[in-house]
């Protein structure tokens, strides 16, 4: 990995982990462009917004890298998240109450970075049936 991909790996992840959303804040730029499974917008304010969902569903998550990629452009990173829904998890349906179910799959984080070396764009790709269904959900 480049110095930058590490930056960015090592601040999105334990921003997560510790719940620092200051932290995790940092590498954003302001007007970040966003996609999330069934989610899209723009701004730290929503990202921040999003974690916190995260942070209050799955207080112990962490993201573990498996494999990044990186150049002057961007970061692509293959990811394992694990968590135990210990907390309500706000949805697009209604709030799902805490399973106490522990979940682990798979998931691409890609960050688009300009010139400043600033997140303008990040997206998450993951299987939303493997993630319900841990949760018996699905």
């Amino acid at each position: 990995m480049s110095e930058l991909s590490d930056k960015i790996i090592d601040v999105h992840n334990r921003g997560l982990a510790e719940h620092d959303k200051e932290l995790f804040a940092t590498i954003f730029a302001p007007d970040v462009a966003v996609e999330l499974p069934g989610a899209a917008f723009e701004g730290i304010e929503g990202l921040l917004q999003t974690i916190e969902v995260f942070y209050t569903a799955f207080p112990d998550i962490e993201l573990t890298p498996r494999q990044v990629w990186a150049d002057e452009t961007g970061v692509v990173a293959e990811q394992v998240f694990t968590g135990t829904h210990n907390g309500p998890l706000v949805s697009a349906d209604g709030e799902v109450a805490p399973t106490g179910k522990a979940v682990t799959f798979g998931l691409i984080d890609t960050f688009v970075v300009n010139d400043e070396g600033q997140v303008t764009a990040h997206r998450v790709y993951y299987d939303q049936l493997a993630f319900l269904s841990q949760l018996g959900l699905a």
